[in-house]
């Protein structure tokens, strides 16, 4: 189904306020694991009922090997020695003096076959979501996809098979297993120290993005919106990443859209001259993309001529924070609002010294907003966040920077091993990514 095929079956459904701006094909990123696991499953059906009629024969006063084998037919040869030694290892039988007896938990599985289980084990795969960091169960298919296709950056920026890729998901692991089996089987355990398969964000799922913009006669009323949709027939509704993209409309038009979109884009047709004049007189730069070092180097240099506002978010404050102290506090001494949100619940460590300096400033002045967003959350009573992964800074009304650098814990030189990332660096809508940012974390500031 090509794009127009695709605008014309939306457009059907299209509320009437409304009309279709953007269908953009793009790769939201997946990270595929495999581990070793320990599981605890149910028997079969059919061994269940072999071992309750075992259990039976005991009950009945056949309690003896040879009594057993004679009672059921069968031959000394067969499997009957083999299992009652499994259901003894289990607590269902007891063995003295040549008798077999049938325990009180035996008598419970007699009423309630289920009750068995066996420790197996066995590999255990799912996918780790690029952008939320939530473990998924694999039930819908993922690929490497070609380099023309738009594709998200992950925001997981571990190495291949590295061990914090599983921490603090046992809760989620175990409740992926036990729906993929629909409650038939357990997790009891999975090997975090070797992971025996990890895709390393090459994997990744094709959706639409859409765009709903209000028809002209309601602009100044409505506001635009987006949704992801699913590349099936029916271009079905994927509310899972609609949920986790929602509040990123304007950053996905950012990395997506070919068109030409800056913040003035509301401009009606008739003032399209003054439009262009306007985006000349401007000189608008384009989106660019940072290395590793680009972005320190911006990052320095964006505390050190930042005017009016400065907002840093980090999931970590680490010792590499301690670099920039002197250049935060000669920004505050400027009279510039200093706002640093970190903080993530699942792993929520900081470097102490580095912490407390960053406390200090908070303590000297009032224009340093230091805001810990797990404790912010439970303040505001949001429990729905848990904190931060994302990495983004915006600097006055000039630029923003997103990626996957830790602009708070990044602590290495030039020439030193390191792993690859990239941040990309947006001059447009910088205005509405404030607007965004504060209104997403609920923060009320006055700021310049």
């Amino acid at each position: 189904m090509d794009i127009q095929e695709i605008h014309i079956k939306l457009d059907k459904q299209c509320p009437s306020d409304y009309k279709i701006n953007e269908i953009i094909q793009f790769a939201y990123p997946y990270r595929r694991v495999r581990v070793n696991a320990t599981v605890n499953k149910s028997p079969e059906k059919s061994i269940q009922q072999v071992y309750s009629v075992l259990l039976r024969t005991i009950k009945a006063g056949y309690n003896k090997e040879e009594q057993i084998i004679e009672f059921l037919g069968l031959n000394k040869e067969d499997f009957v020695l083999r299992e009652l030694y499994f259901l003894r290892e289990r607590g269902f039988v007891d063995f003295a003096s040549g008798i077999w007896l049938v325990t009180e938990q035996g008598e419970e599985f007699v009423k309630d076959n289920s009750i068995l289980k066996i420790l197996e084990e066995e590999e255990f795969e799912f996918l780790i979501d690029g952008i939320s960091n939530e473990a998924l169960n694999k039930d819908f298919n993922t690929y490497q996809v070609k380099q023309d296709i738009k594709r998200l950056p992950s925001e997981i920026t571990y190495p291949n098979r590295n061990p914090e890729l599983l921490k603090d998901r046992s809760v989620q692991l175990s409740d992926i297993y036990k729906n993929k089996n629909e409650g038939a089987a357990y997790l009891i355990d999975y090997d975090k120290s070797n992971i025996r398969f990890d895709s390393e964000n090459k994997e990744f799922c094709l959706y639409y993005f859409i765009e709903y913009v209000p028809i002209k006669e309601r602009e100044n009323e409505l506001e635009p919106y987006m949704e992801i949709r699913n590349i099936d027939k029916d271009i079905s509704k994927q509310k899972r990443v609609t949920g986790i993209l929602k509040n990123r409309h304007q950053e996905l038009i950012d990395l997506l859209s070919d068109s030409e979109r800056t913040s003035f884009s509301k401009i009606q047709e008739e003032n399209l001259e003054v439009f262009k004049s306007v985006v000349e007189e401007h000189k608008l730069i384009e989106l660019q993309t940072l290395s590793v070092w680009e972005t320190q180097e911006k990052f320095a240099e964006a505390l050190k001529t930042v005017k009016s506002k400065i907002l840093i978010e980090s999931p970590w404050i680490k010792r590499a924070t301690l670099k920039y102290i002197e250049a935060f506090e000669q920004a505050l001494k400027r009279n510039v609002n200093v706002i640093v949100l970190y903080g993530i619940e699942e792993k929520d460590e900081h470097h102490r010294k580095a912490e407390k300096e960053m406390e200090r400033l908070a303590s000297l002045y009032e224009n340093f907003h230091l805001i810990h967003l797990p404790t912010h959350f439970d303040k505001i009573g949001n429990f729905r966040m848990t904190g931060t992964h994302k990495k983004l800074i915006i600097k006055d009304n000039d630029y923003y920077i997103n990626g996957s650098f830790n602009f708070l814990s990044f602590n290495k030189e030039q020439g030193q091993k390191i792993a690859n990332e990239e941040s990309t660096l947006i001059p447009q809508n910088v205005e509405m990514k404030w607007e965004n940012t504060l209104k997403e974390y609920e923060i009320n500031l006055n700021l310049k």
